[in-house]
């Protein structure tokens, strides 16, 4: 998919998502937790693409959607977790804004390795997840980015979905 088809599609999905009081459109959030996972790579990646939400979402409903389709030449597994022993080698972990406590533990388990921390939660990219959602004031959807951050863990990103993201730190 070229940028253009990427930028039209999440632009499109963005517009159409309106916050409403106690409404959350969480196909919008997994749309972009797929679409993060096809324009980032990761170093030697063989067999299934894991992503494992840790904690209750809906967004883990709208995921289990995609389970078992490509991305970047590797089948989707979507997989959830509640117990942070159960979470197995994903390389992505969606944090439910439920279970947003538990980020540093999640950091330090994952140290060393090639996982992309995507939060529910806005603002934790700030402490050190790789991705963070925020609603904007106009209702839209967007992504905060820690870049420094997955560089550290050899993870890099399209520019292309740079983007499309708000910030960088």
């Amino acid at each position: 998919m070229h940028f253009s088809k990427l930028y039209f599609l999440l632009t499109a999905l963005v517009f159409s998502f309106t916050s409403k009081a106690q409404t959350t459109n969480y196909q919008v959030y997994a749309l972009y937790v797929v679409n993060i996972a096809k324009y980032s790579s990761w170093p030697a990646l063989s067999g299934e693409f894991n992503i494992t939400v840790f904690g209750r979402s809906k967004v883990y409903d709208e995921l289990l959607k995609q389970n078992g389709k490509m991305v970047n030449g590797h089948n989707m597994k979507i997989t959830q977790a509640e117990n942070i022993s159960d979470i197995g080698h994903p390389q992505i972990i969606y944090l439910a804004d439920g279970k947003s406590n538990t980020l540093d533990d999640l950091i330090k388990m994952t140290e060393g390795k090639s996982v992309m921390i995507i939060c529910e939660r806005e603002g934790l990219h700030k402490r050190g997840a790789g991705f963070s959602f925020v609603v904007m004031d106009n209702g839209t959807l967007r992504c905060d980015i820690n870049a420094s951050e997955l560089e550290k863990r050899q993870i890099r990103l399209s520019k292309n979905l740079s983007a499309l993201t708000n910030s960088s730190i």
